[in-house]
């Protein structure tokens, strides 16, 4: 071999890959802005998450009767701690604590000299792992364990059965510390606890300096235990949690990011894409058939990598700390939103490329987002919440995170999945539009660019992409800023702005913006005075019949209808207020906004699929799992109302009325609305509404004018 040529070769491939411009961009540019812009984002959150930490006061829940001298130390204001006497102390356990018949745990010993080693779970004197109901303060911990998870306190102090008097004989006065390691709040209780002692403990000191006759206890104080109340299976799910969202979102992807290149870039290098344009296919067909083939290699690519980490957990974990079925199979169920969203991008992006080389350049600066989005997990106090249930990919990685802590929320879910599949929505849109560009399919130079303008149509209905694009959009966009509309204390203003300001209007600039007819999208037409009639009789039945059913599926919480009547009721403001705000503005925006624009639009796909679909998107709307299921199916109602008149009026006299009808009965009151929530539902009024709900519905229906024969 010849050295020589060797580096002659090795000259021009290192000369003809620096000159390719996204090969740099991908090698250089983007590694020296990603990483720096990143690290600045962990910081930035870390910090706000640190300061917003110390911004909260602790609350402490505190089981017994502190010294005079150290209830004012822990209540000092520096400190932020919230001492409430015996918050959340079963009675029978009062009663023990205040007769001392529970010991206090024994404090570890002094550490050994050598490397620091953590393991609270050691026996003290043998070093040997205790269960939590083998010590003596089991039932202890076992109630504070119930409170601090519940969040009704951050954590609990146990000063034992004569503290006070310890205190003042000059002996150490034993006190516990039972705290949750892996909710950060409570772990930063304990801190803020530890160290408040300790000041207590330093002043304790300082006063026994000039006492004659020391007693054993004079060097400590206080002695002070902390104890990790937090479950074996939440802190080993704090460890999963961390790490494993990152891995599985990645490794799942990591199959589609490959054949996307493939079946695009590959089949333009390999010259079979011309061949596939010749012959009689629509881009759409071609579209959908290239994103199943993309979208089945990530699925079965996720579901390996999920039976895989769980066949591992289970021979490497104990068996009392083995993560259950159900946890690995909803965390397959949340890859599914995620590998329909990246399939649908990685295919559109790699398009664009001329060969597989081009496709991996285009498609890395996507790729390493997503790694470093998906580490995000890992940031002390990263949880999922409503803020980041719409953020995407994060609020899946947080959701999985949250399933191996075992703290997931319903809600919660429910916006993760539903933004998922929006951001999903608007992917496949833009997948679509790239395939209908010939000059970028046949191996051409297109632009982004050329992508996202789009020509506005004369007269007719939107189109089923911009329609589902614009609602993506719409949603997206309401959630984020409603946060603005929170900032004002008027429910009134916050309600109306979101109705008008992003619903209503937005709806109307999007059909404005696709060139569609208003008239035909929104259906402004008069129905027949008999559909008017069973609108009518539809919107005062409606509500009853769907909540009868919705209530044997689903049963509300007593907590939940209370908290949501006492928002619907604005503070208090008269019922003709009421009835505006949440009765006629709701019926005349959203149902311009999901029977109008986009119902119109998704018709386009048939009937079926806009009933359904608009009817899911109205009920994910409405932001709970408990409203899902009622909203759903009067969604349905006012979707056929919509299709059957073929006018927006009867849809709006329909929902305007039943919520004029709720809002009515919530601030009378009768006796018999206290049925609703019990456990026997009121099965003859149920009926009753029914038999009126068919009725209207006979009404409304229009029948349509048969085409001529010949």
């Amino acid at each position: 071999m010849r050295l020589s040529i060797v580096l002659v070769i090795l000259r021009k491939e290192l000369v003809e890959t620096l000159r390719d411009r996204r090969t740099f961009v991908s090698l250089v540019l983007l590694p020296m802005m990603l990483y720096p812009l990143f690290a600045l984002l962990m910081s930035r959150m870390a910090g706000a998450e640190m300061d917003a930490l110390e911004a909260r006061p602790s609350k402490i829940a505190v089981w017994g009767e502190l010294s005079p001298d150290v209830s004012a130390a822990l209540a000092a204001g520096e400190n932020k701690l919230e001492i409430v006497p015996w918050h959340g102390a079963p009675e029978a356990l009062r009663r023990d604590l205040e007769a001392g018949s529970i010991p206090p745990p024994t404090p570890a010993p002094p550490r050994p000299p050598g490397p620091p080693r953590k393991d609270p779970g050691a026996e003290p004197s043998t070093g040997t792992k205790q269960r939590d109901a083998e010590r003596p303060d089991a039932a202890v911990a076992l109630a504070a364990r119930t409170l601090v998870g519940a969040r009704e306190a951050h954590a609990v102090l146990v000063p034992w059965r004569g503290f006070s008097e310890d205190v003042r004989a000059g002996k150490a006065a034993r006190v516990t510390i039972y705290y949750d390691s892996v909710w950060g709040d409570s772990d930063f209780a304990a801190d803020r606890l530890d160290y408040a002692l300790a000041r207590a403990r330093d002043g304790l000191l300082v006063s026994r300096e000039g006492e004659k006759g020391l007693p054993k206890g004079f060097t400590s104080g206080l002695e002070v235990v902390s104890r990790n109340i937090a479950p074996d299976e939440r802190r080993v799910g704090k460890v999963l949690g961390t790490l494993m969202p990152m891995m599985l979102i990645l490794m799942s992807l990591l199959g589609g990011f490959l054949r996307a290149a493939d079946m695009t870039a590959g089949e333009k290098e390999r010259g079979t894409m011309q061949t596939l344009l010749c012959a009689p296919l629509l881009p759409l067909e071609i579209i959908t058939g290239k994103f199943l083939a993309v979208f089945v290699v990530s699925l079965v690519t996720a579901l390996v990598n999920v039976a895989s980490l769980g066949l591992t957990l289970r021979r490497i974990l104990p068996g009392e700390m083995d993560v259950p079925f159900s946890a690995h199979a909803f965390t397959f169920a949340l890859l599914i939103p995620v590998t329909l969203l990246f399939s649908a991008l990685f295919l559109a992006v790699a398009a664009f490329a001329r060969d597989f080389k081009d496709a991996q350049n285009l498609l890395t600066p996507v790729y390493l987002p997503v790694m470093l989005l998906s580490m995000l997990t890992s940031l002390p106090g990263m949880e999922l919440s409503v803020t980041t249930s719409f953020v995407p990919l994060l609020n899946v990685a947080l959701l999985i995170k949250a399933i191996y802590l075992g703290d997931v929320a319903p809600d919660l879910v429910l916006f993760t999945l539903g933004s998922s599949t929006l951001f999903a929505a608007l992917a496949l849109v833009f997948a679509a539009r790239v395939f209908e560009r010939e000059d970028v399919l046949l191996g051409g130079r297109g632009s982004f660019r050329a992508v996202f303008t789009f020509e506005r149509q004369k007269g007719g209905i939107p189109s089923l992409g911009f329609s589902l694009g614009a609602f993506s959009v719409i949603l997206v966009v309401t959630f984020y800023a409603s946060f603005l509309l929170e900032k004002t204390t008027n429910k009134t203003v916050q309600i109306a702005g979101t109705q008008l300001g992003l619903m209503f209007l937005p709806a109307l600039a999007a059909i404005a913006a696709s060139g569609a007819s208003m008239r035909e999208t929104l259906g402004l037409r008069w129905p027949r005075p008999r559909a008017l009639v069973g609108a009518v009789l539809a919107g005062l039945s409606g509500g009853v019949v769907v909540s009868a059913i919705a209530l044997r599926l689903v049963p509300v919480p007593r907590e939940f209808s209370d908290k949501l009547g006492d928002a619907l009721l604005l503070d208090g403001q008269p019922l003709g207020v009421l009835i505006l705000v949440i009765a006629v503005l709701p019926a005349l925006c959203e149902e311009t906004l999901f029977r109008g624009f986009l119902f119109t639009g998704l018709s386009r796909a048939g009937v079926a699929v806009a009933l359904i679909t608009s009817s899911l998107l109205f009920g994910l709307a409405h932001g709970s799992i408990y409203r899902l299921i009622p909203t759903f199916s009067l969604g349905l109602l006012l979707g056929y109302a919509r299709h059957t008149t073929r006018s927006l009026l009867p849809g709006i006299l329909v929902h305007g009325i039943n919520n004029a009808l709720a809002m009515t009965i919530l601030v009378v009151r009768p006796a018999w609305l206290e049925r609703f929530f019990g456990d026997e539902q009121p099965v003859g009024l149920g009926a009753a509404a029914a038999l009126v709900l068919a009725l209207g519905v006979y009404l409304m229906r229009e029948p349509r004018v048969a085409k001529a024969r010949g």
